[in-house]
């Protein structure tokens, strides 16, 4: 087995595994006995940090970070990383700081943010929630710095191709912060905290892999090619993040439940969307990138055009199944204990439904991105992704008081409008057509239409049950309903199902 392939294995468990235990810490959480609304206001404390998080942490840092690792001597490399590693702890220590100090400020802003979107009075405004929502910001707030380390640990370990303990440094996260929840269920402090011990110890277990690495406040040359590397990608990740501030100022002022709804369905939907389309998407980058820098267009437009087909019939499939069996998914995964209310399941199945229309095209982006960079034309990746989440962003704005069905909705026509525009872009670069991306999309929508009809209707015989074990059933024999149809159309449209 070659290094290349051993190594997308690893990254591929990895993010199986850590998806598997999000999902069990997410159920945990909202199944934790505590009001809805102190579990959006712990979202909503949640979102401060991961507001910064790519551009200080996970994708920032190690984009810009591994091409001037491999691009140093070895020793030279250490050096760099000892110095970056201390620039990066001041930074995050200056924001942590603010975040403490100024933490009632940040609520008020984000409240009166949400209250001005819709005109209404959030449940979080209430003194005593209020109150919970500082105390809540204040706990989460280390999260970044931790995070922020444990992306520098990782960038540094994969720039020398060791991906096992990076792979599943996440898992460390997952189970620090179950721990914890499930230790002391009913407090609040320990809910904050939770994400705080997670980034911690995902920093902490990638440490004794670096053999004595410690930090040198000390100024670097390649300082400045790192943070010429992080611009375009800081620019990128400042829209995504308005996107996010402009959706949390919305979700702040719905009735109580809304958010933590929104959560978890969001939480399905990028665990399929990673799964199904950004997993395969990476492992085919590499060869992708080689083809294309090595001038064999002809062999690269190929593999994009067959990746293209390929990925296009599970994530079909999976769209299906997330809009016909929502309210069973929902049931499966989450209705564990009384303490999953009506309302949580209701916000959370027609969050599902939607995002279920937005997984096949954000799917198909995800390879039509790393097209792009294939072919050396950043600018454009750029330009389309911030073109993308600018629609999405009016697509929440204009949706804001239809209801969380009709405001994801906008994710999911953004999808559509993106990949439209993806694809265009590609033609100039004779990557793909839009004949050939059309027939691939209308041949599995065609299939997966029919498949998720029949789901429904096989697993409606048997109602909405309440609780988790009554949704196994109709779940399965829905599922598999649904497949049986799939399959025997995929066969008589000739779509590929097999992925060699």
């Amino acid at each position: 087995m070659s290094r290349i392939v051993r190594n997308t294995l690893l990254v591929m468990a990895g993010t199986l595994s850590s998806r598997l235990l999000g999902q069990v810490r997410q159920t945990i959480l909202t199944n934790l006995p505590l009001s809805d609304t102190l579990k959006d206001a712990f979202w909503v404390a949640y979102r401060i940090p991961n507001l910064l998080r790519e551009l200080l942490a996970e994708g920032a840092i190690q984009n810009a970070l591994i091409p001037v690792l491999t691009s140093l001597p070895a020793e030279e490399a250490r050096v760099f990383a000892r110095r970056f590693g201390a620039f990066l702890l001041g930074i995050n220590l200056v924001i942590l700081g603010l975040g403490l100090l100024f933490a009632p400020q940040i609520a008020g802003v984000l409240l009166w943010l949400a209250e001005l979107s819709l005109a209404q009075a959030s449940p979080l405004r209430d003194p005593v929630v209020f109150e919970q929502l500082v105390l809540l910001i204040r706990l989460v707030m280390p999260f970044l710095l931790s995070i922020s380390m444990a992306s520098l640990f990782s960038s540094m370990l994969q720039s020398g191709e060791r991906f096992g303990i990076t792979s599943f440094s996440p898992i460390a996260f997952n189970v620090g912060s179950i721990v914890l929840m499930l230790l002391f269920p009913g407090s609040v402090v320990a809910l904050g905290l939770s994400v705080t011990l997670g980034g911690a110890l995902q920093a902490l277990v990638q440490l004794p892999a670096l053999r004595g690495y410690g930090l040198e406040f000390k100024w670097h040359p390649a300082f400045r090619l790192a943070l010429t590397r992080i611009g375009p990608f800081a620019f990128t990740t400042s829209v995504r993040q308005f996107l996010n501030l402009v959706l949390l100022g919305i979700l702040a002022a719905y009735p109580s439940a809304a958010v933590t709804g929104f959560q978890n369905g969001e939480l399905i939907f990028t665990t399929a969307l990673g799964l199904l389309a950004v997993s395969p998407a990476m492992a085919a980058f590499p060869r992708l990138s080689a083809l294309a820098g090595g001038g064999d267009l002809t062999a690269a437009r190929e593999l994009l055009r067959r990746m293209m087909a390929r990925l296009a019939v599970p994530l079909a499939f999976a769209a299906a199944m997330m809009v016909a069996l929502a309210p069973w998914v929902v049931g499966t995964l989450y209705a564990i204990t009384t303490n999953f209310s009506d309302a949580n399941r209701a916000f959370t199945t027609q969050t599902v439904m939607a995002l279920g229309l937005a997984l096949l095209p954000w799917g198909l982006n995800q390879l039509l991105l790393r097209g792009f960079y294939a072919v050396g034309q950043v600018g454009q990746a750029v330009s389309v992704t911030v073109m993308v989440a600018l629609l999405n962003t009016f697509g929440y704005w204009l949706l804001r008081e239809q209801g969380l069905f009709v405001l994801n909705l906008a994710t999911a026509v953004a999808g559509w409008l993106g990949l439209a525009i993806y694809t265009r872009r590609l033609q100039a670069f004779q990557m793909v057509t839009p004949a050939e991306v059309g027939r691939v999309v209308g041949k599995t929508v065609l299939a997966a239409t029919p498949a998720g009809w029949v789901s429904y209707i096989v697993a409606m015989q048997f109602g909405i049950p309440t609780f988790f074990l009554h949704n196994l059933l109709p779940l399965a024999l829905g599922g598999l309903a649904g497949l049986v149809v799939f399959i025997g159309l995929a066969y008589a449209l000739r779509l590929p199902l097999k992925l060699r």
